[in-house]
């Protein structure tokens, strides 16, 4: 069992509306079928915000602007340590969202309502820009 540290970029997105961004984790992932926000793996080489905006593209077909830090935290689950980027954008489309995922905007005051990885819930405050 690996139990490095992963770094992993999360993204707050926002629509015009105010809403995040949600998007349901396949079945077969780790923590599957929880609701996350989109991100994913930050790639050697590369920073944890060219990490946020690329995951942002392939998982939604969107891409924000106005990218902001939200912080970062740490997470360790009893395989895995997590090391999150948390960034924020605003400006993205609802209508043009393009994903394969379950997903749903949600105003931040109902985040809590999502079963989310227990990683996440740590960060919720952090999304109240």
């Amino acid at each position: 069992m690996d139990m490095s540290i992963q770094a992993i970029s999360l993204i707050a997105a926002c629509n015009s509306n105010g809403e995040l961004l949600l998007l349901k984790r396949p079945d077969d992932v780790h923590c599957g079928s929880l609701w996350s926000f989109p991100g994913g793996k930050v790639e050697a080489g590369e920073t944890p915000l060219d990490a946020a905006k690329r995951e942002l593209v392939e998982e939604t077909g969107l891409s924000g602007q106005n990218w902001h830090s939200l912080g970062e935290y740490q997470h360790v689950y009893p395989d895995r340590t997590l090391h999150f980027h948390l960034f924020g954008c605003d400006g993205c489309d609802s209508d043009a969202l393009n994903s394969d995922e379950a997903h749903a905007w949600v105003p931040a005051n109902k985040l809590g309502e999502y079963p989310m990885p227990e990683a996440n819930q740590a960060m919720l405050r952090k999304v109240a820009f």
